[in-house]
């Protein structure tokens, strides 16, 4: 079964603090997406964004492989 969770950074464990990539300053108050499978972690991320900070310079290439894998997943979990 797919699993989505919204997480807050006191939520991550000391492993995954150190797993989500390009997690720079602010992380304290970042959210964080983690997408698991069959109880195993797909992806975590996070949005590592102040409002300030958003801008289409930022890479969010993630997003669209992401959403295909949640869907294969789920053609899956359906048989």
């Amino acid at each position: 079964m797919l699993k989505i969770k919204r997480l807050s950074f006191k939520d991550l464990t000391e492993h995954q603090v150190t797993e989500v990539p390009n997690n720079g300053c602010g992380k304290e108050y970042a959210r964080y997406l983690q997408v698991s499978h069959d109880d195993e972690v797909i992806a975590l991320v996070s949005d590592a964004m102040e409002p300030e900070d958003v801008s289409f310079d930022r890479s969010l290439n993630w997003i669209f492989p992401l959403l295909l894998k949640c869907y294969e997943f789920g053609l899956e979990d359906a048989d």
